[in-house]
């Protein structure tokens, strides 16, 4: 393993995500808009100063991209403000799209970043409307906390995130996310909550890679006991810098108000398996949420 990943993408620019008439032949467009159609997270790289980290988003689809909320003081959002490129990826059953794209953040708190770029505010109306109706329980859900837990959930905190895809790439036999978990590895269940240790024994999660071009995601099997992620076809051969920074994440279904989300990263790096699929996640590091309440600690070796 000598360079950074490379994804053999095909161009979404300029037309709706997913739609036959896209730069996508046609056959992989339908297929791209049913994945979108399915999904219902988009896990979102991002790079940080100790690596790439990937979480789950709910997501609506228009004008071209796919589009997220976040809050302003989010980890991601102080990311993209500084370096706006990020990779993310849409499961449906065994099957998933993966996105290498560009960032664009729309803050009620930055008016003047807004009005300066009217072209991408006549897209926000739509793309609202295309979360809302994607997600109605979790817009009551967001509501409820926002009561619930002012300081946490302020409206004028939110943030309307472009995720504007460069590339895309299909990929195939991704997993099963409703396998059955098996016991995580005891020093990574050690470092972890009780409650949350399952999570990290499931059969798939999607791992996130630091490259050159920025941060990638993309779904993978998972071997808990050998911590041994498995890529799936349409990515392999994938060439990895061995030592590259690395996560893999996992998490709950989606639930009604965020603050019911819970899900975990294992962070390190990775290095050659066996086989030419087979990347070993060395993890130094977890971070674990249970709605706004997130947690990150050394796995000892």
């Amino acid at each position: 393993m000598t360079t950074s990943p490379h994804f053999a993408g095909t161009d979404l620019l300029d037309e709706p995500v997913g739609r036959a008439d896209s730069t996508l032949p046609d056959d992989d467009a339908r297929e791209v808009a049913r994945i979108l159609g399915d999904g219902r997270l988009a896990y979102v790289a991002i790079g940080t100063a100790r690596g790439p980290l990937v979480t789950p988003v709910l997501y609506g689809a228009a004008s071209g991209a796919l589009w997220v909320l976040t809050n302003r003081h989010a980890l991601k959002a102080k990311v993209w403000r500084r370096r706006p490129r990020a990779g993310w990826t849409v499961v449906s059953g065994d099957t998933a799209v993966v996105f290498a794209g560009d960032v664009t953040l729309f803050s009620l708190q930055d008016a003047r970043a807004i009005l300066a770029r009217p072209l991408g505010l006549a897209a926000v109306p739509p793309a609202v409307l295309s979360w809302a109706c994607r997600n109605p329980r979790q817009v009551a859900g967001f509501a409820w906390d926002t009561i619930a837990h002012p300081t946490r959930g302020m409206p004028q905190d939110f943030v309307l995130v472009r995720l504007q895809p460069t590339s895309a790439t299909i990929v195939r036999d991704a997993g099963d996310r409703h396998g059955v978990p098996a016991p995580a590895a005891p020093r990574i269940a050690a470092a972890i909550p009780d409650d949350l240790a399952g999570l990290a024994g499931l059969p798939t999660g999607v791992l996130g890679l630091a490259t050159a071009d920025g941060p990638v995601a993309f779904p993978v099997r998972w071997d808990p006991t050998r911590s041994v992620a498995r890529i799936p076809g349409g990515l392999t051969p994938l060439a990895v810098a061995d030592g590259s920074q690395a996560c893999i994440t996992f998490d709950e279904p989606v639930r009604l108000r965020p603050t019911e989300q819970r899900g975990i990263v294992l962070r390190g790096t990775v290095h050659a398996g066996v086989g030419a699929d087979e990347l070993i996640l060395d993890a130094s590091r977890a971070t674990y949420w249970d709605g706004f309440d997130v947690t990150t600690v050394d796995i000892d070796d």
